[in-house]
């Protein structure tokens, strides 16, 4: 079981002490809280110009579609359909259109008709970490 520690999502000991419906909300409601912070952060895509027209910069945010592309495509190659339907019905997912990963942390916290398996949901929290995580070094953030 995965939960979330001071360097993010980690791996529980077997026997650990945190139950899967009581851990899931915390990681995602952590999570939502990180994602929050990053997504309004600047990533530095090169030197900008005297100008201040600021083409050199892209917003964290910006790159929400791309991390909900990538997880709707893995979990559908997966056959993992649960996810799918969870990222359009409770996300507003659409490919290459729309989507809320806070509105998907949202739904995995409030736990609230989400028929995905426990393990899918933490695997799709790893996911997030990860990319989150990632952005957040871009941004030059320390979470």
């Amino acid at each position: 079981m995965n939960k979330i520690g001071k360097g993010g999502l980690g791996v529980a000991k077997k026997g650990g002490s945190k139950s899967a419906p009581t851990a899931l909300p915390i990681q995602a409601m952590q999570l939502l809280g990180r994602w929050t912070r990053v997504a309004q952060g600047h990533i530095s895509c090169g030197m900008s110009c005297s100008c201040s027209a600021d083409f050199g910069n892209l917003q964290a945010k910006d790159m929400e579609q791309h991390i909900l592309d990538y997880l709707d495509s893995k979990y559908r190659t997966a056959g993992t359909q649960e996810v799918c339907r969870l990222l359009a019905e409770r996300a507003g997912y659409k490919e290459g259109e729309a989507g809320s990963i806070s509105e998907l942390l949202r739904a995995i916290a409030s736990q609230k008709d989400v028929p995905v398996k426990e393990k899918d949901q933490l695997s799709m929290l790893a996911d997030l970490e990860r990319s989150i995580g990632s952005l957040d070094e871009m941004t030059g953030g320390t979470a």
